[in-house]
């Protein structure tokens, strides 16, 4: 079963991201941005969670702060750019930025069996140690100590499906991405006593969709992980899912029963959100419909073959919101920008672009290299926007921004064909 593991990974790799025999050589811009995605990988650290990882900011709003974080995440996030653009250009020192974060992302997989936590699932931040008895789940003790009590969250199925992808490109964790696929059928949207307050803006009841959290509702816990005690149905994780589970089963082995028929439920979702054009309301953690599109690209590219007919629809609502980004340079919507491009790249092809398409294309480039900052020997991309954020706890609301992430988005969509 092993042996056959590994053959399918290995034509897996072809079927989803192809290396060519004959990569490019970083140019003079894109070497600049990979070599600040070289520098601020966390190397030292007195928090040794933090190791491996890559620095970003998570914008509290309940208290109008900004706080250094440190998660698995947008590290599985920023890995698996990485990848992608290392399909097409030379990446000097790849291995040891690999090697660097899987030694952390192992940690993560161990945390979670030291928790007790659903197998195949990961937690957001790293599992913490703030007396002789009590773990946590939080990027750093000082903050659950004080104000931040609600950091003790549980393992994610949003989280899990990036290190789900992640460990699939690097043909390890074999069983973490068997087990992803029994616990995903354990929590689904089905029978349940409660709604999430924002899924009802958007959603049926008993939808029968993947939830976001490995864990109940109303967990029996002092205090409780999640603060307004239900779970939420988000249309960008079960994206994100469909994405894990179509290379799952189109290259290693069918799915379990139960997972499978979550798997369709899930996509009856999606093409509501799409028919409905609910796409700018559905998303509990993420806050624009560029999201729900990028995901879609992603789950689209692994062949997840119950939402392929939307594909078109997808285009057209990304053009009509890529040029109005254009028209309005003066929101500096540069993460935006970079993420259309990379929808309309992957869901179009080369050969099937027409002069207009190209020239959208080539507008949006030229607007988002005007956004780099470029300072000596670094160039990332600021932003007022977050990258992801949500509105989970109740009264709380989290923004994340990652200059180091925002870096790896704009070189994967610069570098694409």
């Amino acid at each position: 079963m092993f042996l056959r593991y590994i053959c399918l990974c290995f034509l897996s790799l072809g079927l989803y991201a192809q290396d060519p025999p004959n990569k490019k050589n970083l140019g003079d811009l894109e070497s600049k941005l990979y070599a600040y995605i070289l520098k601020t990988q966390i190397k030292e650290h007195d928090i040794s969670q933090f190791i491996g990882t890559w620095p970003s900011n998570a914008k509290y709003l309940g208290a109008r702060k900004t706080i250094p974080d440190s998660n698995s995440f947008m590290t599985f996030q920023t890995l698996i750019l990485l990848h992608d653009v290392n399909q097409v250009f030379e990446l000097p020192h790849i291995n040891k930025v690999y090697s660097l974060s899987n030694t952390q992302m192992q940690n993560y997989v161990q945390d979670a069996r030291k928790n007790h936590e659903p197998k195949g699932t990961l937690s957001f931040w790293p599992l913490l140690q703030i007396d002789k008895e009590t773990y946590i789940h939080s990027f750093d003790t000082q903050w659950y100590n004080t104000s931040l009590r609600i950091l003790d969250i549980a393992n994610d199925f949003d989280t899990s499906s990036q290190a789900f992808v992640w460990f699939y490109f690097q043909n390890i964790q074999p069983q973490f991405l068997k087990d992803f696929t029994f616990s995903l059928a354990l929590y689904t949207d089905t029978n349940r006593s409660l709604e999430h307050p924002l899924n009802k803006q958007w959603k049926d009841k008993s939808t029968g969709a993947f939830m976001t959290w490995a864990e109940d509702e109303a967990p029996h816990k002092n205090p409780n992980r999640i603060m307004d005690l239900v779970n939420d149905v988000d249309c960008v994780v079960n994206l994100n899912i469909l994405t894990s589970l179509s290379l799952y089963e189109n290259t290693i082995n069918s799915l379990p029963p139960l997972t499978q028929i979550a798997k369709e439920k899930s996509c009856k979702l999606i093409h509501k959100v799409i028919i409905n054009k609910q796409e700018n309301k559905c998303g509990t953690w993420y806050t624009r419909p560029s999201h729900f599109y990028l995901s879609f690209s992603k789950a689209y590219k692994a062949d997840t073959y119950c939402i392929q007919d939307h594909a078109q629809t997808i285009i057209q609502r990304s053009k009509k919101r890529a040029k109005y980004l254009l028209q309005h340079p003066n929101m500096h919507a540069y993460t935006e920008v970079a993420e259309y491009l990379i929808i309309l790249k992957t869901l179009k092809k080369e050969k099937k672009r027409s002069f207009l398409y190209l020239k959208l294309l080539k507008d949006l480039q030229k607007y988002l290299k005007e956004g780099l900052s470029i300072r000596g020997d670094y160039a990332y991309l600021p932003s007022k926007q977050s990258l992801f954020g949500g509105q989970a706890f109740g009264l709380f609301h989290f923004d994340w921004y990652g200059r180091s992430n925002a870096t790896a988005l704009t070189l994967r969509a610069l570098s694409m064909p």
